[in-house]
């Protein structure tokens, strides 16, 4: 089964907002402050356009790089400007809803900023029961790393009435991940096989934060004391 509206093109042109710490799911929002020239003027085309940007993540060694446009992952997460404010300076306050995956196929111009042709990407939808099952169970584990750790982003009570790809890419987003892990869970076709490795990440991240409980009454009250 697919997640993708078949009457939707599945050949766009987008916008592409590269940034070094944020992988963008499906089903996910994201607030970003806009200020950089040649991204004031991407947000401005797409407010008069059809108000679709792609974000990527920049590949590894983009610090050292000389380039103004250096590499980005070939995946990413197109969304669709929901909220804006206009600010001084011409800069934006925005809120991007995610709504597809795509694989960029070529660059296809590079100032003032790029746009790619790209191709959305089905999500791949296991059958209900596995749906079904999966969501109990990553419910639960989340509820347990709560318990542990309860500075999360998200709360048990609220996840456990999302549906299935919200639940797994709001987690995919939330959880304390290295940004490169967010993006190999991005890459996955299958929500299944995401989940499945959510569920892995979950589990090591208890048994981590279990292990740090232990030891947290040996930690000084005062944090500038070692």
């Amino acid at each position: 089964m697919s997640g993708q509206d078949p009457s939707f093109p599945d050949i766009q042109e987008l916008p592409i907002f590269p940034l070094p710490n944020v992988v963008f799911f499906p089903h996910t929002v994201l607030p970003l402050h806009i200020f950089e020239p040649r991204y004031k003027q991407m947000v401005a085309d797409a407010l008069e356009g059809n108000r679709q940007i792609g974000m990527a993540l920049l590949q590894p060694g983009w610090e050292s790089s000389q380039d103004e446009s250096p590499e980005v992952f070939n995946t990413g997460g197109m969304g669709l400007i929901t909220q804006y404010k206009h600010l001084e300076e011409g800069r934006y306050h925005i809120l991007l809803s995610g709504r597809y995956r795509y694989r960029i196929m070529e660059f296809i111009q590079e100032s003032p900023y790029r746009v790619a042709r790209v191709r959305l990407l089905n999500e791949v939808m296991p059958s209900s029961r596995e749906m079904k099952e999966s969501s109990t169970e990553l419910v639960r584990g989340f509820r347990e790393l709560t318990e542990v750790n309860p500075q999360q982003g998200l709360q048990p009570d609220v996840i456990e009435k999302l549906d299935f790809p919200t639940l797994i890419n709001s987690l995919c987003s939330s959880l304390n991940l290295a940004v490169y892990d967010q993006q190999q869970l991005l890459e996955m076709n299958s929500l299944k096989v995401r989940a499945t490795t959510l569920l892995g990440i979950l589990r090591r991240q208890i048994s981590r934060q279990r292990v740090v409980a232990q030891f947290r009454h040996l930690q000084p009250d005062d944090p500038h004391v070692n």
